[in-house]
């Protein structure tokens, strides 16, 4: 089957966009490279709300350029920001953006205003020749069909599932945390490794194992590691997704789904570790805001449990996961089945 779909208008473009991030931006600023006649990359950042034009705009373009392929790119505001004359939202940071664009030499091809009821072409302001067009014209348009006909779907921020075991939990689990002897290391690595391989085969029994193993910070950390394979032994490296090879994004999506079944073994106060882990790999797929909710829920969890405040802030910063920035590793949500 060709996997390529060919877009005819802005309304596909549009579509596209849910599709790769996996979810509706609202208030964001969402750039797409372009290589010829193809998309490549996809970028979404805040919308630069009291923020610097030049340095938003140089920032943003730091990331593109990670696209060495770009020969030109696409813009897309998300706002329901007004203007008291009317003009259009965050003109002198698009403007900044333009300038800067051209100078990685990534010129900027087209522009796009989507507000909560509408959307327009950015740059054209006469009513006649580009007149506001209905949220349902992208929802219909002939981009969308076809993603969902292949199988994507935007699913959006999934809330972890509720504590549904017995109290005991919390003691069996407590029991399964390791000393970290490296018995206990290989043990919690084997078992893991078996679950991420059959995630079927989880019981409850292994997940107060799991969940116990991850209680344990240097386990913990080890265990996110063998989440991709072949991945650099130094820990900051594999936090910051610098990997070797495109990562296996179906046994990482197989992590994600084993982490929100432990969830739901494991009672409140010994739940952060794994909603760093569902935030982390959210990150490194390149999904920040999911992430920063994630590692929200995790503090709330346990206050001021560490890796979540480091995570944080990872986010908080604007940083992008290094596999996240090359296209050749990047996650491709629309081949998620």
């Amino acid at each position: 089957m060709n996997d390529f779909i060919k877009f005819t208008g802005p309304a596909d473009v549009l579509a596209f966009i849910p599709h790769t991030l996996g979810q509706n931006p609202t208030e964001s600023f969402v750039a797409l490279t372009l290589q010829g006649n193809k998309i490549g990359a996809t970028l979404r950042v805040d919308a630069p709300f009291g923020q610097d034009t030049v340095g938003f705009a140089q920032t943003v373009v730091s990331y593109l350029t990670a696209d060495e392929a770009a020969t030109g790119s696409l813009l897309v505001i998300y706002t329901d920001e007004s203007t008291a004359d009317g003009s259009r939202p965050y003109a002198g940071h698009v403007q900044a953006l333009r300038t800067e664009l051209e100078t990685a030499g990534m010129p900027l091809q087209d522009a796009w205003l989507v507000t909560s009821e509408l959307w327009r072409n950015y740059h054209c302001t006469d009513p006649n020749c580009c007149p506001d067009q209905p949220l349902d014209a992208i929802t219909t348009s002939n981009g969308n069909a076809a993603l969902i006909y292949r199988g994507s779907a935007v699913t959006g921020f999934i809330a972890p599932a509720p504590f549904t075991g017995e109290e005991t939990a919390r003691e069996a689990i407590s029991a399964h945390t390791p000393d970290g002897w490296p018995e206990d290391l290989e043990a919690s690595r084997a078992a893991w490794a078996k679950v991420l391989d059959e995630p079927k085969s989880l019981t409850t029994e292994t997940a107060h194992q799991l969940a116990g193993a991850l209680q344990h910070p240097t386990i913990r950390d080890y265990m996110m590691g063998d989440i991709v394979p072949h991945a650099p032994e130094q820990f900051t490296s594999v936090l910051l997704g610098v990997f070797l090879a495109r990562p296996d994004w179906a046994r990482v999506d197989a992590a994600q789904e084993v982490a929100f079944e432990l969830m739901k073994a494991t009672p409140e106060g010994q739940r952060a570790p794994m909603l760093c882990l569902i935030g982390w790999l959210e990150w490194l797929k390149g999904q920040s805001s999911f992430a920063a909710r994630y590692f929200k829920l995790a503090l709330e969890d346990t206050a001021g449990y560490r890796l979540a405040e480091l995570l944080g802030e990872l986010v908080n910063r604007g940083l992008l996961a290094d596999c996240s920035r090359d296209p050749k590793k990047a996650y491709d949500r629309r081949l998620k089945r």
